[in-house]
């Protein structure tokens, strides 16, 4: 009943052209590194197209060059986490943090881990990081075997992950005062309750909730990246996978205020659920950012025009991430708390044909 309500809403709005879209400039994703510790089951990393998408690593060099142009634009906030990957995975990620606390235009920065591939001495520097507004921390399953069943990952990498959280709650507790706010995110199967369980992952998890500033979401529901995720890959998990028909009423809002630069440099219309970037529409190795993010860019505004007019791609057709921008939508977490301008879609075209 409240889809229906929601979608029947949608519909009015769309008949009248009242919508609402998050401020384009408030935040742009660049995915650093394409390269990822684990092998999740409900993720597209392991079906990326590595001739279009290959794993690989953001230079630095590449990466001061693409600030900048967003920068200039009037982009506030970069987002780090990659489309499929795993941002800590990047070598020389704190190069690249320090470059963005240096920055004095841009307002903060954010992203999501698994948590595995730091060491003590990386955590402690996260704590020394002045522009990071907050990072989530994404855990699967919820004791060894499970969490071996859902990423795919081995047992050392289960308990070197105990270890980081262990040594992570004693720095919370060390820099209390830092206003740092952490989301912990678990995926766990069906009817899994944190409260019921006592395994050295859920101990340690109940431990760092009980602090202030940390958050939890808990979720059984998994989304199918585009189609790409099928039942028969999550088949084991005890998850649901989301319905892959879900009602589509006019342009997705993610193809202006969620757009990602790739690890390759491959401007992509959407942060989400694209893993092999069907969404692309330039490439920041042969034009700027301004040229690309643009609506007399021929590829993105024949895009726009396309879901407004519900002609949606083969990779939106069945994405069930899609956000109407004909319907109230929660921004992303990381600014939840966060007073973020919508615009009406008119307002947003002109914002794009001034470029």
């Amino acid at each position: 009943m409240k889809r229906f309500i929601k979608n029947f809403i949608a519909q009015i709005n769309y008949l009248f052209k009242n919508q609402k879209v998050p401020d384009i400039l408030n935040n742009l994703n660049i995915e650093t590194t394409s390269r990822c510790n684990l092998k999740c089951k409900f993720c597209a990393y392991t079906k990326r197209d590595l001739n279009v998408v290959p794993h690989e690593t953001m230079s630095n060099d590449f990466f001061i060059k693409v600030v900048n142009q967003a920068l200039e634009i009037g982009y506030k906030n970069i987002g780090l986490t990659p489309q499929t990957g795993d941002i800590f995975m990047d070598k020389e990620i704190f190069k690249k943090f320090d470059y963005l606390d240096q920055n004095k235009i841009l307002e903060g920065y954010y992203f999501y881990t698994n948590f595995i591939p730091l060491n003590h001495d990386k955590i402690t520097k996260i704590f020394d990081l002045n522009k990071l507004k907050n990072f989530g921390i994404s855990i699967y399953g919820h004791d060894k075997d499970s969490y071996q069943s859902f990423s795919g990952g081995a047992e050392s990498s289960y308990y070197k992950l105990i270890n980081n959280l262990n040594f992570f709650y004693e720095c919370l507790l060390k820099y209390k005062n830092k206003n740092l706010t952490v989301e912990i995110s678990q995926r766990a199967k069906k009817n899994f309750n944190l409260n019921n369980s006592n395994s050295e992952l859920s101990t340690i998890l109940k431990k760092i909730l009980s602090l202030k500033n940390v958050e939890y979401s808990k979720n059984s529901e998994f989304n199918n990246w585009g189609g790409i995720v099928k039942e028969e890959d999550v088949k084991e998990l005890d998850i649901k996978l989301n319905d892959t028909q879900k009602k589509k009423i006019g342009s997705c809002s993610l193809i202006y205020s969620r757009m990602m630069v790739g690890a390759n440099g491959l401007v992509n219309a959407c942060a989400c659920r694209d893993a092999n970037f069907t969404l692309a529409i330039g490439d920041l190795k042969v034009n700027k950012l301004n040229e690309i993010i643009n609506l007399k860019n021929k590829k993105y505004k024949d895009l726009i025009i396309r879901q407004e007019k519900n002609d949606f791609p083969d990779v939106c057709k069945s994405c069930d991430f899609y956000k109407s921008i004909y319907q109230d939508n929660d921004f992303i977490w990381s600014f939840r708390h966060e007073k973020v301008k919508h615009y009406s879609l008119k307002d947003t075209l002109k914002t794009l044909e001034k470029r």
